[in-house]
């Protein structure tokens, strides 16, 4: 079996993942700037342990979290440091609320509440308010009266904030305030709080806090039936996100913030513009609301890319989505918590179809399918391939039948990232997907540049590790997968020994492959510096990776394919196949192929073979070469089973 484990690290930076900071972006975290920048912070175990919990926090484990806080707390007091006991007991409660402890938590923060009014006037004591007012605010929705003591703390922060003048302290507090109004649906009293808290945001210059309260405005004139003006609000709030991104102040995609903070922005926005769409009876309006809804798209995937692989200038190339690209039907999935809504465009314009199942019921079943797909010896997968291609590539039926369509590309969000369309399953014709057109997947239509490969000046580099290397396992026919490459397409080869990092490092600077195909065992995780490819004496990282294949871009030949033959991913990691699609962008791949899980290896080299004996055909694009070595691969009984041929990705380009 090939393997390359694709792992996804997740960060929590800020919000109920972070430390309060006076010039972090959320209050939600109590941690002193002094604890992280001091070279005197690691004298002090309180300090120490506290900043261990926050680590924690940013990890995602609550439950150890906890324990890490608790007893920072317990050496701070016994240090007579009052100040970072209270941060820590307040960092503590919050951490049993991140992991479901709640029992006892309302009246601890009401009594951290009394200890921290007792503390000096200034911004640690605005700001120790606030966390324990968020904290309140946060609490099962059972509590009562939690909802009116997190009003008392959040007026005592406000004012804690004023005295201390500080204005950015000042909105948060005022804007929490009027989320808890939101929720109580009391709207005039959220109304008259939001607007203050977004005033104070603007005095104070606050982007972070101001996008929230021009979004949470937005929310609540959406409440009132003002459309217009909730539009309005929101296209605001969409554009500070963007002046915070462009200042690197944004919250990154990896983080749990930007699941809670950010994304839900983006889908409201777009579940606005599409309702508006479906109201207006002007066609050129509606295709005006949608290409702005598909816009919106792009830019969060754009966003999702460069904060995977921190590197701002990722999309520094992208261009303008087209309005449609000819033979391409192009989907993009949205998924909302009461539907689905598929936006669809081609030469005949853009439509939004609406698919009556939610989130969660979808990404249930995403994950049911994933799961069964690697069970190579049941047919318990076949229900689960129907059901989606009910929801996903039925509504589409009209679509795929206009004249000229040959391709069908996906621009996949959460979970339908980790699933292979090509093995979704037609029950009234008993056939896949694939084998009735083409499929290609593409992180964002912006960032594809689809255009035929010159095949007359093509130069190929292909590397693999067929023997035991490293307490890696033999992949006995890797020299076979290589030779059939190379009887298509002439260029390099290295092979074991001869597949070392010194060597592969010059042949990709010396000359421009257009080709570039590894098949060897390694490792995708967010983490590029702990990400790597198998050479034979050691890793190449990805960033190392991609910057090697990246000097490609500036030449007048580019990359046209970068081909991973030994990939895998973790079922239900939605992010770990972004990871993936995003090696060839960084990289400036004009395409990929890669697999989402292992693949039996006689077969992988089956599949690989015929796709560039396609491939080598000019009048044959990439998404027709994938198809046709698909189907054959699936003609061969043994290997008749999707969980052989269909984790074979082709992403971004096409043609």
């Amino acid at each position: 079996m090939r393997q390359c484990t694709l792992l996804l690290l997740s960060l929590a930076l800020f919000g109920a993942g972070t430390a309060f900071d006076a010039a972090a972006a959320e209050p939600a975290r109590c941690e002193s700037p002094a604890e992280v920048a001091s070279p005197d912070a690691a004298n002090d175990p309180a300090a120490a342990e506290n900043a261990r919990g926050n680590q924690l926090t940013r990890a995602g484990d609550a439950a150890a979290a906890l324990l890490a806080h608790s007893e920072a707390e317990r050496l701070a007091r016994a240090s007579g440091n009052e100040e970072l006991a209270l941060r820590a007991a307040a960092n503590a409660a919050r951490d049993a609320l991140d992991a479901d402890r709640s029992d006892g938590i309302h009246a601890r923060l009401v009594a951290l509440r009394s200890e921290a009014e007792s503390l000096p006037p200034g911004k640690a004591r605005a700001g120790l308010l606030l966390h324990l007012g968020r904290s309140l605010a946060q609490l099962p929705a059972g509590d009562a009266t939690a909802s009116v003591d997190a009003v008392v703390t959040l007026r005592a922060a406000e004012a804690a904030a004023r005295a201390a003048g500080d204005e950015r302290l000042r909105s948060f507090a005022l804007g929490w305030q009027g989320q808890v109004y939101e929720q109580r649906q009391r709207r005039a009293d959220a109304l008259d709080l939001t607007r203050r808290a977004l005033f104070a945001a603007q005095t104070a210059d606050a982007a972070d806090a101001l996008y929230r309260w021009q979004w949470q405005l937005g929310r609540l004139r959406r409440a009132e039936t003002d459309n217009d003006g909730a539009l309005r609000e929101y296209r605001a709030s969409a554009a500070t996100l963007a002046r915070m991104r462009a200042e690197g102040t944004a919250p990154l995609a990896g983080d749990q913030s930007f699941a809670r903070d950010v994304e839900p922005l983006y889908d409201e926005l777009v579940d606005l513009l599409l309702y508006r769409a479906s109201t207006t009876e002007d066609a050129a309006a509606r295709q005006a609301l949608l290409a702005e809804a598909r816009n919106t798209i792009e830019d969060q995937k754009a966003a999702e890319l460069r904060d995977y692989f921190s590197d701002e200038c990722l999309d520094a190339e992208r261009r303008a989505a087209p309005e449609s690209l000819p033979g391409a039907l192009v989907v993009y999935p949205i998924l909302l918590p009461d539907r689905m809504e598929l936006v669809v465009g081609s030469a005949r314009g853009l439509e939004s179809i609406s698919v009556p199942v939610g989130r969660e019921a979808l990404s249930a079943e995403v994950l049911q399918l994933r799961t069964l797909l690697e069970k190579r010896t049941t047919r318990q997968f076949l229900p689960h391939a129907q059901k989606l291609y009910d929801w996903l590539i039925r509504p589409l039926d009209a679509r795929l039948a206009e004249p000229g369509i040959d391709t069908l590309v996906f621009v996949p969000s959460g979970p339908l990232r980790t699933i292979p369309l090509a093995a979704l399953h037609d029950r009234d014709t008993n056939r896949y997907l694939i084998e009735r057109i083409p499929i290609a997947i593409t992180p964002g239509l912006a960032l594809t540049d689809p255009r035929r490969i010159d095949r007359a000046n093509i130069e190929l580099l292909t590397a693999g590790i067929s023997q035991s290397v490293q307490g890696f396992a033999p992949l006995a026919n890797v020299p076979d997968e290589l030779a059939q490459v190379r009887a298509v397409f002439k260029g390099e080869s290295l092979l074991d020994q001869q597949f070392e990092i010194a060597s592969f490092t010059t042949a990709l600077q010396t000359k421009p492959f257009g080709i570039v195909h590894i098949a060897s065992h390694g490792e995708f995780t967010a983490d590029a510096s702990q990400s790597f490819l198998l050479a034979w004496d050691g890793k190449i990282s990805m960033g190392k990776l991609a910057s090697l294949i990246g000097v490609t871009r500036f030449r007048a030949q580019p990359l046209e394919l970068l081909t991973l033959s030994a990939c895998e991913t973790a079922a239900g990691d939605e992010r770990a196949a972004l990871g993936l699609a995003g090696v060839a962008v960084r990289s400036g791949a004009r395409s990929a192929v890669a697999t989402l899980w292992s693949v039996n290896d006689e077969a992988s080299a089956e599949l690989l073979a015929e796709f560039y004996r396609q491939l080598g055909d000019p009048t044959v694009s990439r998404g027709q070469a994938l198809q046709r070595a698909q189907t054959k691969v699936m003609q061969v009984h043994r290997w008749r089973h999707p969980g052989y041929w269909s984790p074979y990705l082709l992403i971004s380009n096409w043609l």
